[in-house]
């Protein structure tokens, strides 16, 4: 048997089973630091999407992206969140044997410092407080199909607490042979704990499962995307309980919308593309008493300049705040003289 024929049985295996399992998950979890959209391209789409290639961070979105037109680029992005709270990824994606191709990442968060106390309120200093995620990820394909693999180290240290886990991504996407149509399936971040921060106590892992697609009409300069996230639980108060944010009765049409993200990339050149996203769950959870404003919206763009490509996103949480991302990468083809 051909390898990359074992690797495509291996991966629709693993997505069997990881489906299975994924079944019964909540997203009380830790770990969560994980799906902060910390690479420009992926925030300024929204958030969450499985389908938007040419881009050599996505495949920490969906292994499925990782193709042999972002082989052998590094890239390096940068996140900062209001309150100080800092994110860098940084990757490399390599071509491997058989028509096969690799990514190295590296997902950090830092929250910054915080005041210690005791119980009786005496001061005993500052403590920080950070996470990680180290990702490698590989992916073989067909003309019709893209199967890839990530497998990730996950670790947080909080103040003398630590906690690790190792998990898994699987993802296939389909490539219509005729339109400019692409279809997929992730299920993400299904393991197990390594340790947790209490002893005897189990943690639960961030898993997620996505479908998603794009579509980009012939001749048009654009593409749409649509991706459906937590398939595969009943809840949507994924970033604030509903006990915390007063929401107690959601209607089905709103259930349905916070699972979905909307993205449209606006393509005036091979050198230029302006991205947008709408994240409906974003915008509901982080609404207050004086409106939900931009919540929810994001944008950005990248343009290629000489041998590099530059992209920056923002994304709106509400009134008053949001994030930027920042990203660079660079061919290292383009820059051979031999």
């Amino acid at each position: 048997m051909k390898s990359g024929s074992l690797f495509q049985i291996l991966c629709l295996g693993g997505l069997y089973f990881l489906i299975g399992s994924l079944y019964g998950q909540t997203s009380k979890s830790a770990f969560n630091f994980i799906d902060n959209p910390s690479q420009a391209k992926l925030a300024a789409l929204g958030g969450v999407n499985i389908t938007a290639g040419s881009d050599p961070l996505m495949f920490l979105a969906s292994p499925a992206l990782l193709d042999s037109s972002v082989a052998n680029i590094p890239s390096f992005h940068y996140l900062n969140f209001p309150g100080g709270i800092q994110s860098a990824t940084i990757g490399y994606t390599f071509s491997g044997a058989s028509g096969g191709v690799w990514g190295l990442g590296l997902q950090y968060m830092d929250y910054g410092s915080f005041q210690g106390y005791d119980a009786i309120g005496m001061p005993l200093g500052e403590f920080g407080a950070n996470e990680f995620a180290f990702s490698l990820g590989y992916s073989q394909g067909t003309p019709v199909f893209r199967y890839g693999a990530n497998l990730k180290l996950l670790g947080s240290a909080l103040e003398s607490y630590q906690a690790y886990a190792l998990v898994f991504d699987f993802g296939i996407n389909y490539h219509h042979p005729e339109m400019d149509l692409v279809l997929g399936i992730n299920a993400r971040n299904v393991g197990f704990g390594l340790s947790s921060y209490l002893e005897g106590h189990q943690l639960q892992l961030p898993s997620d499962l996505r479908v998603g697609g794009s579509f980009k009409p012939e001749h048009a300069p654009f593409r749409f995307h649509l991706t459906l996230r937590n398939l595969q639980s009943r809840e949507v108060d994924f970033y604030i309980p509903s006990s915390i944010s007063g929401q107690t009765q959601i209607s089905t049409a709103d259930k349905v919308f916070r699972r979905a993200v909307f993205g449209v990339e606006i393509l005036p050149s091979d050198h230029l593309s302006l991205r947008l996203g709408y994240n409906h769950l974003i915008r509901k959870e982080f609404e207050t008493a004086a409106g939900a404003g931009a919540g929810g919206f994001s944008g950005g763009f990248a343009f290629k300049v000489k041998r590099f490509e530059l992209s920056y996103a923002r994304m709106f949480y509400n009134i008053p705040g949001g994030s930027n991302v920042f990203g660079i990468s660079t061919a290292i083809n383009e820059w051979r003289t031999f």
